[in-house]
């Protein structure tokens, strides 16, 4: 007993010792590459414990098939100065950063998508995402501003005003099928904007960084909402960096999603029917992988007005109601 004891004691004070600094936390030029796959959400499972000595345990669901590739390089990027650093999967996926500070690490932005509602933001007064060192309980708060663009169904760009607060909110113990990480400190970060007559954004994250691998989260749960003209669009995702993923994490299989699209090519509207009792939303991309259009399914069967788009080719993904992608493919328009 008293082995155990010391045990768990051990782990205790290696999990309160964690803490983030520019060190091992600002993204830097030479970091190496880092994929991250979707899981299934475990939402329901966050925040758990909080305070020193917290233990969590999560068997995510794994998408190997949904994955993302993370570099960071110099940013050339005149659009996000003075962030001198952008994290990137891609033209769609990127965050911009100012890397030389000691202190801490502001962001000026980058692109946040949800549920198929697609927008840029850029600050002119930055988020402070992290106060260095970040231990246990340290907390910042920064007032943010800059201009928001939601990219579609068309573009529109206003001014914004909002806030971002973090708090390293706990340190401890996480365990994942096959791998236990005993030096883990959490931050919840919670960021708002205000662009009043068209978008008001929210982001709630949890990070779950190891101090020995602070570059990225080990795991990472994001619930997001998007309220625009366009509607309310809200969705949860986890992710789950592949270097941690064992044998031991469920894969989440995806069943066969036979699709019929009809007319091809449409003129004002196009049908998507399908045999996959999972079909949750249809998005439709044009050719540079700009979200377009997004309609959700009803009784398997979903109906996109495409009356106002050019004529040319679309892609579109079928997905289910945890982002999974059942299915993918292509249409023209010709009018």
């Amino acid at each position: 007993m008293k082995k155990i004891l010391l045990s768990l004691s051990v782990f205790a004070a290696l999990g309160a010792n964690a803490q983030l600094t520019q060190a091992n936390h600002t993204p830097s030029f030479w970091d190496p590459a880092y994929t991250v796959n979707q899981c299934d959400t475990i939402a329901s499972g966050v925040p758990g414990a909080t305070g020193a000595g917290a233990m969590w345990s999560y068997t995510p669901t794994v998408h190997l098939s949904i994955q993302k590739t993370y570099s960071t390089s110099l940013s050339s990027n005149g659009a996000f100065a003075p962030a001198d650093g952008v994290v990137s999967a891609g033209p769609n996926d990127a965050s911009y950063y100012r890397t030389d500070n000691p202190n801490a690490l502001p962001y000026y932005g980058g692109n946040i998508s949800v549920n198929g509602v697609s927008a840029i933001v850029k600050y002119s007064s930055p988020a402070i995402v992290a106060s260095y060192p970040m231990a246990l309980n340290t907390s910042t708060s920064s007032t943010t501003a800059g201009t928001v663009t939601v990219t579609n169904p068309f573009p529109i760009t206003t001014a914004f005003t909002g806030n971002c607060n973090v708090l390293a909110d706990a340190t401890g113990t996480l365990v994942l099928p096959g791998r236990t990480f005993n030096d883990i400190i959490r931050l919840t970060t919670n960021q708002n904007i205000v662009a009043s007559g068209t978008a008001t954004i929210n982001l709630l994250t949890y990070d779950y960084y190891s101090q020995a691998n602070a570059k990225a989260p080990i795991l990472s749960v994001q619930s997001s909402t998007i309220a625009s003209f366009s509607g309310t669009s809200t969705q949860t995702i986890t992710t789950l960096q592949r270097d941690f993923i064992t044998v031991g994490v469920k894969e989440a299989k995806v069943a066969a999603s036979g699709i019929s699209v009809f007319p091809n090519p449409a003129s004002s509207v196009i049908n998507f029917s399908t045999d996959n009792g999972e079909a949750y939303k249809v998005t439709v991309y044009d050719i540079t992988g700009k979200a377009v259009l997004t309609e959700l399914f009803e009784d398997n069967r979903s109906k996109l007005n495409v009356s106002a788009m050019n004529n040319g080719m679309y892609l579109y993904t079928v997905t289910g109601k945890n982002n999974q992608v059942l299915n993918t493919g292509k249409f023209n328009v010709n009018k």
